[in-house]
Formats: C-alpha cells, structure tokens, sequence
C-alpha cells in the first residue's frame, strides 16, 4: 500500500490526519493511529473497572458454608474449615483496600487438604472462587519437577493464574491455586513414600517454598515458556512482556488423597495404644479410611515425605471423609449442576422426559464406591449407560426413558415410552 494512501483500519484517517501524522502498521498491511489506541486503551480500562465492581461481597462464613451446600454433598468438616479460612483470608484484602494506618499486618493461611479421591476437594475451591469472582488455577502436581528439569515448574502455575485473570495481574494476585495430588511430590526418603517418582519430591517442595510464603516473580505474557521480548513504542517508551506478580496473598491449597498415610496413622495409633508399664499387648487396631483422615496429625505428614518447611506454610490441615452410597444419589440429584440434572437436560432437548428410580440412582452410587474414582466415576457411569439411547434417541419418536436397577447392573434395559405413548422395551 503506497505511504501516501496509509488510513487506520479503525477510523479511516488518513496519515496526515492524525496526531503527529504517525500510523502503527500491523500484520497484512493494516494501521491504527494514536487516537484508535488511546480509545482502545480506555474501554479497556473501563471493562476492568466494571468487572471489578462485580466482585461478590464477602459473606460470613455461616453464608460462605451456605453457598458450599447448595454445590458440595457431605464433607461438614471440609466446608466449615474452608468457609473461615477463606473469610479470614478476603478479609486481609479488604484490610489492605481499606489500607489502614497503624492496622496490624495479617499474615495468610494457606491450607492441606486430604482426602479420599472424588471426595469433593477441588469441587469446593472451584465453588470458592466462583462465588468470590476469584481467578481459580488447578496445578497437577504430578507434573511438577526441580527446576532445570523437563516438566513444570512453580512458575508455571503462576503464569496460568495470571492466565485466568484476562492478564490482570491485580487480580491474579488475590487468586486461589490449588496444587491437586500435592502428595505426590513427597520425597523418597518419607517412608510410605518411596514409591513415587520425583525429580526430586524434595527439590520440588524446596522450589515451591518461596512462593507459597510470598515474594515477586517474574511471569511472561505470550511466547510460551521464559520467552523475555521487549520493544520499544511509539513515543520511544520501552515496552515488556515480562509483568512481576506478588505472590503474597495468593491463597495456595494443597490436596491429595495421600494413599499409604493409613498405615503411618495405624503404626502411630497402635504404638501409643501400648504404653505404659503392664499396658496389655493388644491386637493391632484396624482404622476404617474416614478414621485416619480424622485422626492424622501433623507427625504423620512428616513421615509420609511432606518437609517440614513445607507444612509450616501449610497452617490448616483439614479433611475430606468417604462418601456413603446415600451420599453419592445426593451428588447425583441435589447441588445445582447435579449429574442427573444436567443429562435430563440434554435429553429434554430433543423432547424426551429421562427418569431414574431411586434403586437405580442407589446403584450408581455403589458402583462409583467400586471404582477408584470417588464420585468422579459418577459421570463415567452415567455415560456408559445412557450413550446407545443419547446416539439413537434423536432419531426416534421418543417420549421417556426410565432406568432401573437392573439398567446399571448390565442385567435389564430402560423402559421406553414412544411418543404414542406405547410402553415397550428397548433391546
């Protein structure tokens, strides 16, 4: 395109029309001038503005447990601790907002959380922060290596905090991370440990400590991965990728469901059972599952191969318990995105009313109990059973479907009403 004939693609000005006569080229021979830049800059800004006045008000944590139950099933324990941590936690913010002379300086909390897989750990922080209006980030720790090694490092899961923040690195810096299967980096040396791989699950927890305590990091916007790039503007202004994120009042929850601590917990109970001079040599004592995330101490974590460093930044310790089968028809049937109440949906859409009798939801729910994956088989369940009717419903005049018990035990098929209301069976 000829020097004289260059318009901005935005408002149409010519060169010569513009603010200093300066267009900035783009990729495909388009431009934009200054005045375009300066209107994108401010509706920019007002949009962050705007969404910043939609933060939630922070409730009390009798309201913030109140929303928990209305999205987590059971797990008392989980979301009363949650509801104070996280009430303290904001509270800080506000205290910062306020920026009050002479107000003692809050230190935050962050939290361990363990607990049996599909239990409802990471379910709670992602309520947590949608209520809040939060950025939330989920951290798979499994991925996590020292630093120098192929893999994650903690860096990472800054800069996809940052991420899910639209880039606002304000924001970001008052998210919540959450570091799923945290037990797996546990060090060789912890003794119920020595199974898992690490690069090394010291040296991990070892990169992690600053940032979990606070300090300021660098995170690159774009580019992937340590990619510095820096340009210079049109006013001569040296320009960067790199913004620096506070970590200090990011809230950090570490979760996992710690298989193996049972049997550190079982060897402290059954030791301290036996003291005492004449104390009876009794047979060992089997705890149940919900009995040793119960009972798990701080001494236990040690041994397990968490360092001490790292669970001195990890002040609360709570738990989830298993859930039982009446539990599982709840997670199925009751939170607002309930399993059950999401495929009736789907189904609806094509005018077919889906129903499930109560044996059969209990089913499901002893099923998902069989399987390794707590209530995330729930899902699982439900798909391997309503897929040839989600394939062929579309295309068929149907009114409803009803699952039994004998459905989920591979034993029966659902009872099919047809739009003209003739039962049949489906074969």
């Amino acid at each position: 395109m000829p020097t004289d004939h260059e318009l901005c693609s935005f408002c149409g000005s010519e060169k010569n029309e513009v603010p200093n006569n300066r267009l900035i080229k783009g990729q495909g021979g388009s431009f934009i001038c200054e005045s375009c830049i300066g209107d994108a800059s401010n509706l920019i800004a007002n949009a962050a503005a705007k969404d910043k006045k939609t933060e939630t008000k922070l409730g009390t944590p009798h309201e913030i447990k109140a929303y928990l139950d209305q999205h987590i099933i059971a797990q008392e324990r989980l979301k009363r601790s949650v509801a104070t941590a996280v009430y303290h936690h904001f509270k800080r913010r506000d205290a910062a907002r306020a920026k009050k002379a002479g107000a003692a300086k809050i230190q935050k909390s962050n939290m361990l959380v363990l607990g049996p897989t599909g239990s409802g750990k990471t379910e709670t922080f992602r309520a947590i922060s949608e209520m809040l209006k939060v950025p939330f980030y989920v951290q798979d720790c499994t991925r996590l290596t020292q630093q120098g090694y192929v893999g994650d490092d903690s860096d990472d899961m800054l800069r996809g905090l940052v991420q899910n923040a639209g880039g606002d690195i304000q924001r970001a810096e008052w998210g919540i991370i959450l570091l799923d299967e945290f037990d797996k980096v546990a060090r060789k040396s912890g003794r119920s440990a020595s199974g898992y791989r690490d690069i090394t699950g010291e040296g991990v927890q070892q990169g992690m400590l600053r940032t979990l305590e606070g300090c300021s990091v660098p995170v690159t916007r774009g580019m992937g991965k340590n990619v510095s790039i820096t340009s210079v503007g049109p006013n001569g202004e040296v320009r960067s990728n790199v913004d620096v994120l506070d970590t200090t009042n990011i809230l950090f929850v570490a979760a996992g469901s710690f298989a193996g601590i049972d049997e550190v917990v079982e060897r402290r109970v059954n030791k301290s059972s036996r003291l005492g001079f004449g104390a009876e040599d009794t047979k060992r004592r089997k705890l149940t599952l919900n009995d040793v995330y119960t009972q798990v101490k701080g001494e236990d974590i040690l041994e397990f191969g968490i360092i001490p460093e790292m669970l001195g930044r990890l002040p609360i310790v709570t738990s989830t318990l298993e859930l039982s089968d009446e539990d599982m028809v709840k997670v199925l049937t009751e939170p607002k995105n309930a399993l059950v109440k999401q495929y009736q949906a789907l189904f609806a859409m094509d005018d077919i009313d889906l129903q499930f009798e109560d044996e059969a939801l209990l089913e499901i729910g002893r099923e998902a109990k069989r399987r390794p994956t707590g209530a995330r088989g729930l899902r699982s369940i439900l798909e391997e059973t309503l897929a040839p009717y989600a394939y062929d419903g579309p295309s068929m005049d149907i009114a409803s479907i009803r699952v039994t018990a004998d459905v989920i035990k591979g034993k029966g098929v659902p009872v099919i009403v047809d739009g003209r209301q003739k039962m049949k069976a489906r074969g």
